[in-house]
């Protein structure tokens, strides 16, 4: 873990045309191989070239020397923490020598202007972190029946996201950049919640840790007060989506998991932090797709009925998973009048 230094009361910034980007890429799988050439290529394509590109190679020492061989100018690190996507990213933050540190996954191809729009974005000084737009690219058929709102649940940009650059609570961690000074000050990375893998036909579909990146965004902004996250549609990343993201199952799984999930962040930073953009996607956005999937219906579109139908399966598994996580923690809490500490 990074060493943690206490935060400045402004963050320090550099003026975006001096300032330097380096990019950080979390890989872990030898089946994606011909992904992270793609990433690689993609990252050497850039408009704005970065200061240095970071390969970080979670615990697959096979993986890293395939990575040595075969992936050019970047440079190949290996996870020297805990096994998991917030390890990997902190060894790739150590290692880092930008003002600015950029992150991608080893499935996800940046456009060209994917730095540029970033930095464009860092232009306005009060900005400590930055997201950007993730574009699904179907290795399979694309899932008709899974409503836009829902797009999260393989990593990729969402219905109910501002369409203009605007502030957010936190970006996703495909595509994400923060001022290097504000992750020093808070340590790196931390564990949302506890590491998981997400296993479905005995393949693991996803791994490490969920919510990583919404700690970070309220621990970051909970210590620059005055800043504020911008998401700038931008700054695009192609984010592939495995067939085995976009079945049912894996959909129940995944908003069940996030329930659970949210019930461990909200407890830590507090319901009001950890579930802000939560109450708008739930009271505002989720209805108004409920009320178009039908509509749809009405213009010619089958599948607009079974979207809406897995919106509210969606909210449903994410709530049973909420109040779970709620009822564990409340009978894992000692009894006062037991006299047990």
């Amino acid at each position: 873990m990074p060493l943690h230094r206490p935060p400045s009361a402004e963050p320090a910034s550099s003026p975006v045309g001096t300032a330097t980007v380096s990019v950080v890429v979390a890989a872990w799988s030898l089946d994606a191989k011909a992904d992270l050439e793609a990433c690689a290529a993609a990252l050497a394509a850039q408009t704005v070239t970065p200061r240095e590109v970071l390969f970080v190679i979670d615990h697959n020492p096979e993986l890293a020397a395939w990575a040595r061989a075969h992936l050019g100018a970047v440079t190949v690190l290996e996870n020297a923490h805990e096994r998991g996507v917030v390890g990997a990213r902190n060894t790739g933050l150590e290692a880092a020598s930008g003002t600015i540190i950029a992150f991608t996954d080893d499935d996800a191809a940046p456009d060209p202007g994917w730095i540029a729009g970033l930095l464009d974005a860092f232009a306005d000084e009060r900005a400590i972190g930055v997201g950007g737009a993730l574009d699904p690219v179907w290795a399979g058929s694309e899932p008709r029946w899974l409503p836009t709102e829902f797009y999260w649940v393989f990593g990729c940009s969402y219905r109910g996201l501002p369409t203009a650059v605007a502030p957010i609570r936190n970006a996703i961690g495909a595509n994400m950049a923060v001022r290097r000074a504000a992750l020093d000050a808070v340590g790196g990375f931390a564990a949302g919640v506890a590491p998981r893998e997400l296993r479905l036909g005995g393949k693991v579909l996803s791994a490490g840790h969920a919510l990583d990146d919404t700690s970070l965004g309220i621990r970051v902004t909970a210590a620059f007060p005055g800043t504020h996250w911008l998401y700038q549609p931008s700054a695009r990343v192609r984010h592939k989506v495995a067939p085995g993201r976009t079945t049912l199952r894996y959909f129940l799984i995944r908003n069940f998991e996030e329930g659970e999930g949210k019930a461990a962040l909200a407890q830590a930073v507090g319901a009001e932090a950890g579930l802000a953009a939560e109450r708008r996607h739930l009271f505002v956005t989720i209805p108004l797709g409920f009320l178009r999937g039908f509509g749809e219906l009405l213009r010619g579109d089958a599948y607009g009925p079974l979207r809406s139908l897995a919106l509210v399966a969606g909210i449903g598994a994410a709530g049973a998973g909420y109040a779970l996580a709620g009822l564990r923690g409340r009978l894992s809490r000692p009894d006062p009048s037991s006299g047990r500490a």
